[in-house]
């Protein structure tokens, strides 16, 4: 059994005193990587020490995985069982694990057996999908004195349905800034390009783009920068979670990065079920350093690895806009930070993502705002001097003072800059990493038959200083961010030359 976290604790409390007031149905609101199955497990455990049934529904096979997996490390694994297809059940446990459309066909077969309508504590994840018609007609079978508890990182929908329909009161954990500061998540760096994507004239549905007319418009090669390009320069050297727009948008980001070399796999919908797994499982060995996907990983999937998102999609939903950058806040080993490269403007309408929300049960207009927002001159500005992407006219970085967003550029080959924030310094490279690098330099120099002058311009070009230190350093084999890094030089050569000979 693991032991939970004070602000665990002190949200079961609170979730406890809400229940006791008379709430019968709350929301546990808690950010991405905060341990919210976690607090479950402990709910669950102390309801069944007093002889209750618990029922906790999934809307998806991986989430109801994830929820087995941690009840179990909690050390409820004999108490737990699964309701889906393709597993064996056995009603006698206390604890049942159910995909909710499994659930809902059992029910209809099998009425009469003693699971079924007869738990005491229904436990619903991602709590933002539970008002649907779906959901809503199985809860009118768990009333009375049967409590409801919704899970959820975002308690808010694009469709701007109120969470109120089915819940009574909101139950706030920690936020992404103290999570951060306690080291539980790791801190986010922000980069974005300079142009938007024209999304003029695509229809809402649902509160949101229409996905197939955002699809359409996202799946052009010169969009936003080049999507490969930047990743090499940028992430090159971490795993990776890619969102797309659509379905032809990510296997076209899938086949541009294998073309330059990157194991990278694509997933969506219709992928059948072994494959997503399999997938997956290579993801988390390390097999393949990169996924891209539409509309899967956006809620509940936890891969602590990932040091990168890309979001090349754009979305009107804040609740998805955390969700799908919320993926990579988690810890791993000698993960320092997490790098969220964003094509699609999104930081620009949604903010940064650690600024504190209030959440309520209202509509989605209502159902979130920020707590200190920022002011209307803040906007995302570029600083001439030190090319440093910031809020408010002084650049945190060289202190330059910018009166206004800037020449606007034609061109959509742009390399994403750096967003800071605040007192946010640049990245700091320590001595080992620098003299890995030029290890891997004088290594591919060798290899090449370079001039020895090569590898010392190079190390230049990563560091903006000469590798004084370093002319003596053995030769080290290149690693992935070595590789990619090379790549993105390659290819940025060759498009200044391209444009070069267009203007003679």
């Amino acid at each position: 059994m693991f032991a939970l976290r004070s602000y665990q604790l002190d949200t079961i409390k609170k979730a406890r005193e809400s229940i006791a007031s008379g709430n019968k149905s709350i929301i546990i609101q808690a950010p991405c990587g905060s341990g919210k199955t976690c607090m479950a497990s402990a709910i669950c455990d102390g309801a069944i020490t007093k002889g209750k049934k618990v029922l906790f529904l999934v809307h998806r096979r991986e989430l109801a995985y994830q929820a087995v997996e941690r009840f179990t490390e909690y050390g409820l694994g004999d108490e737990v069982s699964l309701i889906m297809a393709g597993e064996e059940s056995n009603l006698s446990k206390p604890i049942q694990v159910a995909s909710i459309m499994t659930y809902i066909r059992r029910i209809k077969l099998e009425d009469g057996l003693p699971w079924f309508h007869n738990a005491d504590i229904v436990i619903l994840d991602e709590a933002q999908v539970s008002i649907s018609p779906t959901y809503l007609k199985l809860m009118e079978n768990y009333n009375g004195n049967i409590v409801k508890i919704g899970l959820t990182a975002t308690p808010c929908r694009g469709d701007s349905r109120p969470l109120g329909e089915l819940y009574e009161d909101i139950v706030s954990s920690i936020s992404i800034n103290e999570l951060t500061e306690l080291k539980h998540l790791v801190p986010i760096r922000y980069y974005a390009g300079k142009e938007k994507p024209d999304l003029s004239n695509i229809s809402e549905i649902a509160g949101d783009f229409n996905k197939k007319e955002l699809n359409k418009r996202m799946n052009k090669v010169n969009l936003i920068g080049d999507i490969y390009l930047n990743w090499a320069k940028i992430a090159g050297d971490r795993s990776t979670i890619i969102f797309s727009s659509g379905v032809k948008h990510s296997k076209f980001i899938r086949d541009e990065f294998r073309r330059n070399g990157v194991a990278i796999e694509h997933i969506d919908a219709h992928t059948q079920t072994e494959e997503r797994a399999d997938v997956l499982r290579r993801l988390k060995n390390g097999d393949i350093q990169v996924i891209t996907n539409c509309q899967i990983l956006t809620e509940g999937f936890d891969f602590p690895a990932a040091g990168a998102i890309c979001l090349c999609r754009p979305t009107k939903s804040y609740g998805l806009f955390i969700q799908m950058a919320g993926r990579g806040l988690r810890p791993f080993p000698g993960k320092q930070d997490c790098i969220l490269i964003d094509h699609a403007k999104n930081i620009e309408m949604h903010g940064f993502l650690d600024e504190p929300v209030e959440w309520s049960l209202s509509g989605n207009e209502k159902a979130w705002k920020k707590k200190k927002p920022r002011k209307k001159e803040k906007k995302i500005m570029e600083c001439d001097g030190c090319r440093a992407m910031h809020t408010g006219h002084t650049c945190p970085q060289c202190g330059h003072e910018i009166p206004d967003w800037g020449k606007k550029i034609n061109t959509t080959d742009d390399e994403l800059q750096e967003i800071a924030r605040g007192k946010t310094k640049k990245k700091e490279f320590t001595m080992e990493q620098k003299r890995r690098f030029m290890g891997m330099c004088e290594y591919q120099r060798r290899l090449k038959g370079y001039a020895p002058g090569w590898a010392s311009h190079l190390f230049r070009s990563k560091f903006g200083v000469w590798p004084n230190r370093f002319k003596d350093v053995n030769p080290i084999e290149p690693d992935n961010g070595f590789r990619n890094y090379l790549k993105h030089r390659a290819i940025a050569y060759h498009k200044s030359r391209k444009k070069q000979e267009a203007t003679v």
